[in-house]
């Protein structure tokens, strides 16, 4: 089943992937300061390692 994805999320996912292809792996503090919540980081990191992943296999 598909879990529907809130706009935020999707704000989210794509800053903390833009981020990491900009500068590498973050920490929860500097993913703070991007204003990208604990919980939101919890809910969509997944989904940004499976990118990251996704793109150095290609």
């Amino acid at each position: 089943m598909q879990q529907k994805i809130t706009k935020e999320d999707q704000r989210d996912r794509e800053t903390m992937l833009r981020i990491y292809q900009e500068r590498g792996a973050q920490t929860e503090k500097t993913l703070l300061a991007a204003g990208i919540s604990v919980e939101s980081q919890a809910r969509n990191a997944p989904w940004v390692a499976e990118q990251v992943k996704l793109a150095e296999a290609a």
